[in-house]
């Protein structure tokens, strides 16, 4: 009630509450049916606990066949996940070889995409790669022609599309052997027994490590547990410390890894992305080498990532072009070509010389 009002209440009405303006009444009935809904309130609460304690108990006793339901479900899920997309996405089914086979350790994917990348492209559609990988066992008859390498060497700019080609390759592997259809025109993949893969840059502040550091690392132990079977994706291995120190380790990890394990190497099917372009030099020392680069279109100051990967080898990493790209300042540029240009008239890597061959004083596989 206002309180000009209030005077006027009945004399059973108990005054609860005084505000500025007004005032608040209660009366013995709306009390006790306060009480009441009280009650009610609490005696609800408290079935609702009891059946929910129930229920819990029930749930209990048939965990184990709720457990298992909930796996097949989620299972018939990603299946059916799965197939949507191998029906609407353009998907093969990748034809698995023989274990036991000549072709055990073939990776051949015909016009293979990386499946969630193509999906975010909105622009302009994806470029699809090829890839072919793994030789044939020493006992197969084969047309040399036709030989694959066990070790690709990818060259090429950077932003070009390396990385995504080797994160593709081993997606496809890993999605052919969980038996799933593959993005891709038509594959033959043989079954790898683990797939490695150094990609990425990144520290372990915590353990006290740099980014070369954890490099070094992971690829220790790449080298420590591949095996011809495996698939191993190197990125820019050796990038991570000086030039010289760093085209050494490339070249040696590269030489090992394509190596037969007969010649004290591993034999690995391997794709090793870089921008040392000496490594080129493996493919004409090492029967199981090959090149391949990623395409770009120059025209003038302009450059036009085609993402194409093709057979031979790329001479330039067009870094100052991928620094204008990404907005630094012209005088930097323009210094940075000057700077370069000193750099390879007065600089020599001389690469090139196999392992076992005898190197005179000075000159071993790498020189400077």
């Amino acid at each position: 009630m206002s309180r000009a009002k209030a005077a006027a209440v009945p004399e059973h009405w108990i005054r609860r509450q005084t505000l500025a303006n007004e005032e608040r009444f209660v009366t013995p009935q709306l009390k006790a049916r306060e009480g009441q809904i009280q009650q009610l309130r609490a005696r609800a609460a408290q079935r609702e606990y009891e059946l929910f304690c129930g229920l819990r108990a029930r749930v209990g006793e048939e965990a184990a066949a709720i457990r298992t339901a909930a796996r097949l479900v989620a299972e018939l899920d990603a299946i059916a996940a799965l197939a949507e997309m191998a029906a609407t996405g353009g998907y093969c089914c990748p034809e698995i070889t023989d274990p036991e086979g000549p072709d055990a350790r073939v990776l051949e994917i015909e016009a293979g995409r990386h499946p969630v990348v193509e999906q975010l492209l909105v622009e302009e559609p994806f470029t699809p790669n090829t890839v072919a990988l793994g030789s044939p066992a020493p006992s197969a008859a084969t047309d040399s022609s036709s030989a694959r390498p066990d070790l690709l060497i990818l060259t090429g700019p950077n932003a070009s599309g390396k990385s995504c080609y080797l994160r593709q390759t081993g997606l496809l592997q890993l999605m052919a052997q969980m038996g799933s259809w593959i993005p891709a025109r038509a594959a033959r993949l043989g079954i790898a027994d683990r797939i490695f893969t150094r990609v990425g840059a990144g520290d372990d502040l915590a353990a006290g490590q740099s980014t070369f550091m954890v490099e070094m690392a992971e690829t220790a132990n790449i080298l420590h547990h591949a095996t011809p079977r495996s698939l191993v994706l190197l990125d820019e291995i050796g990038r991570g410390t000086a030039t010289f120190d760093g085209l050494s380790i490339a070249w040696a990890v590269a030489e090992h890894l394509a190596t037969p394990a007969a010649g004290g190497g591993i034999g690995a099917r391997s794709i090793f992305a870089t921008h040392y372009h000496e490594l080129n030099e493996l493919a004409a020392l090492l029967p199981s080498v090959a090149n391949a680069q990623v395409l770009v279109e120059e025209t003038g100051d302009s450059l036009r990532f085609l993402h194409r990967v093709v057979a031979g080898g790329a001479s330039r990493s067009y870094g100052i072009e991928a620094a204008r790209l990404a907005g630094v300042p012209a005088p930097v540029l323009q210094r940075a070509r000057q700077v370069l240009a000193r750099i390879e008239a007065n600089s020599v890597v001389r690469v090139g010389q196999a392992p076992d061959s005898e190197a005179s004083a000075g000159h071993g596989a790498l020189a400077a």
